[in-house]
C-alpha cells in the first residue's frame, strides 16, 4: 500500500469528464449545464487551478447522474432527466429537450447521432414479464419519432463516425442455469441489416452476464481490450478481453487474482482506450465492524505478465459513496491522470491523480519483486 500524491481543487466537478475536441473535456456544471474543463496556473503561487466553464447554458436542471454522453465527431452531447432527452449539437446549435420513449414501459438503453439531424434510440420495452427491444430514429428538424420495422436490437458502439456499422447485441431468452437473458453479440450494418459474427463476439456470447452494456461495459477498438465492471460467466470477477488482429485469439483475463487476500475488486472507471482501471478493493473492516475499503489503480499492457500490473493500492480507507464522478482524462503537462469529487462527509474536494506517480509504484513494485526473486525470496 502507498500514499500516491493528489492536487486538491475546490469541489467544481458533478459529474463525469467526457473527452471533447482539440484536447478538452466536457462534464456537467453545478448549475445543470453542459461545460468544459479549463486549466490554468495561479500568477501568484503557480498552484494549478480548475476552472469549469459553461459550453451552454443548457438544460439549466438536476440530470440523472451517470447518462452524461458527448460524441465529439458528431458534435452531440446528451444526458437524460426525469425520461426527457436533453441533447446539444454544438455545430448546428440545436437543442433537444423532449420525452423520446414510445411508451412509459420502456426506457432508453443507447443513442447514437446518426447524422447531425438525426439521432437513433435504442429501446427495452417491459411486456408483461418480457423485454423486448426497439429502435427509432428522430428528425431533430421535423421532430418525428419513427420506428425501425426491422430491427430489434441494441445498437451498443458505432464504429465510426455517423456510421452505419455497429458492435451490436440481442437477448435470446431467459437460461435456465442462471435465469438471466442470454445475450449474442455481433458486428451489424444498420443499412442492409447484415450480422457478422468473429472470435471476439463468441467469446463475448460465453463470457458477459445480463448487463448495462452503456455503463457495465467498457471497449477500446483501437486498444483491442474490453473491460468488464461486472462479474462474468467464466470467472467469478471483473474480467479483461484482449484480441488480435481481426479480432482473432482473444483472451479472458480475471482480475480478482490481483486483490490481496479475501477482498475483491470492483471496477469503478476505466480510462477510454482500456489501459487504466480505477477500482475498489472491498471487504476491509472499520473499528466498529462497518464495511470499508480501499481504492487502486491498474495498468493493462501486454508489458506485464497476465496482461496487468501490480495493483497499486491507496492507504486510505473509504467507503463507495466517498469517490463520485470518476474519469480518466489526458491533462495538458500531467498526461494520463484521474480526476473525481470525493466528499467523505468533512472534507469536499476535486482530486486529480497523475497517472505517472501511478507508473512510478508500479515499477517500484515490480523492482522489489525482481529484488526478492534474486535473493531467493529471503
Amino acid at each position: 500500500m502507498t500514499d500516491i500524491p493528489y492536487i486538491s481543487f475546490s469541489p467544481c466537478i458533478f459529474e463525469k469528464c467526457l473527452p471533447w475536441r482539440d484536447g478538452e473535456y466536457l462534464t456537467i456544471d453545478g448549475w445543470g449545464n453542459f461545460a468544459k474543463l479549463e486549466w490554468s496556473k495561479d500568477k501568484k503561487t503557480k498552484e494549478d487551478k480548475l476552472n469549469v466553464v459553461p459550453l451552454v447554458k443548457f438544460p439549466s436542471q438536476r440530470v440523472s447522474l451517470g447518462y452524461f454522453r458527448a460524441q465529439p465527431d458528431t458534435g452531440w452531447i446528451w444526458t437524460e432527466s426525469n425520461m426527457k432527452f436533453l441533447g446539444y449539437n454544438a455545430d448546428t446549435k440545436m437543442l433537444c429537450d423532449f420525452i423520446p420513449v414510445p411508451s412509459f414501459s420502456s426506457w432508453i438503453e443507447v443513442v447514437n447521432p446518426l447524422s447531425k439531424y438525426e439521432l437513433l434510440f435504442s429501446y427495452k420495452i417491459e411486456k408483461l414479464v418480457e423485454k423486448c427491444i426497439s429502435n427509432y430514429t428522430y428528425n431533430i428538424k421535423t421532430k418525428q419519432l419513427k420506428k425501425d420495422e426491422n430491427s430489434e436490437i441494441i445498437l451498443w458502439r458505432q464504429l465510426e463516425s455517423y456510421g452505419k456499422n455497429f458492435l451490436a447485441y440481442e437477448y435470446f431468452d431467459y437460461s435456465k442455469k442462471n435465469d438471466e437473458y442470454i445475450y449474442r453479440y455481433f458486428f451489424y450494418n444498420f443499412e442492409t441489416k447484415e450480422k457478422k459474427e468473429n472470435e471476439l463476439t463468441k467469446l463475448m456470447d460465453k463470457t458477459l452476464y445480463e448487463v448495462d452494456a452503456n455503463i457495465d461495459i467498457f471497449i477500446s477498438i483501437s486498444s483491442r481490450i474490453l473491460v468488464s465492471k461486472r462479474y462474468s460467466l467464466l470467472e467469478d470477477c471483473p474480467i479483461v478481453i484482449t484480441w488480435k488482429d481481426n479480432y482473432e485469439d482473444p483472451k479472458v483475463f480475471p482480475m480478482n487474482v490481483l486483490a490481496p487476500k479475501d477482498k475483491t475488486l470492483e471496477i469503478e472507471a476505466v480510462s477510454p482506450d482500456c489501459k487504466w482501471i480505477f477500482t475498489y478493493i472491498c471487504y476491509y473492516k472499520g473499528f466498529y465492524n462497518e464495511s470499508l475499503c480501499k481504492v487502486g489503480f491498474i495498468k493493462i499492457s501486454n508489458e506485464y505478465p497476465g496482461i496487468a500490473s501490480p495493483l497499486v493500492i491507496l492507504d486510505e480507507y473509504v467507503q463507495k459513496t466517498y469517490f463520485n464522478a470518476c474519469s480518466f482524462i489526458e491533462h495538458p503537462e500531467y498526461g494520463t491522470c484521474f480526476i473525481c469529487s470525493y466528499d467523505n462527509g468533512n472534507k469536499k474536494e476535486t482530486r486529480l491523480y497523475k497517472m505517472s506517480d501511478v507508473q512510478a509504484e508500479i515499477d517500484r513494485i515490480l523492482l522489489e519483486k525482481a529484488k526478492s526473486a534474486l535473493s531467493g525470496g529471503k
